[in-house]
């Protein structure tokens, strides 16, 4: 008997006796109700639990905090910067609540200076290559009389 037949059949049937749900982190089969966070009022639907199991939730709550700046590292280096974007120096942080990006090493993820949205963007595309970036340099310079400079 399927779930929907069932649930048709009977009107009044438990939810967690019938469902499993496959974690999209871990991959594991778990279920429902014991297995995921619910995330909306009605507990009797199952689009109204997690799609990630409780373990691999706590895991990714707990890492990412790990990995956060706290508020006086921040403003340690906000100072050191003198208020400004580490790569193009402005003042304009460009980001929701004006706060600059932590710009972090990808291999270490430590935090190596703070960016305003726009380079933080380019860094993040670049993906760190000093090769592209060098090539990048040239391209500008050998086009400089192109365009205008802010």
């Amino acid at each position: 008997m399927s779930f929907l037949s069932l649930a048709i059949c009977s009107s009044s049937f438990s939810i967690e006796a019938f469902l499993e749900r496959k974690c999209r982190s871990c991959g594991e089969e778990k279920n429902l109700i014991d297995g995921y966070y619910r995330t909306r009022k009605n507990d009797k639907l199952p689009s109204s639990y997690s799609y990630e199991c409780k373990e691999c939730t706590v895991k990714r709550v707990v890492t990412n905090r790990k990995i956060r700046v706290k508020f006086t590292d921040y403003s340690m280096m906000i100072a050191k910067q003198n208020n400004r974007c580490a790569v193009c120096e402005t003042l304009q942080e460009g980001r929701k609540y004006n706060s600059f990006k932590v710009d972090r090493d990808p291999k270490t993820n430590d935090p190596r200076g703070l960016v305003c949205k726009r380079c933080y963007s380019l860094l993040s595309q670049v993906g760190g290559d000093l090769h592209t970036l060098e090539n990048m340099i040239k391209y500008l310079s050998k086009h400089a009389g192109s365009y205008e400079t802010n």
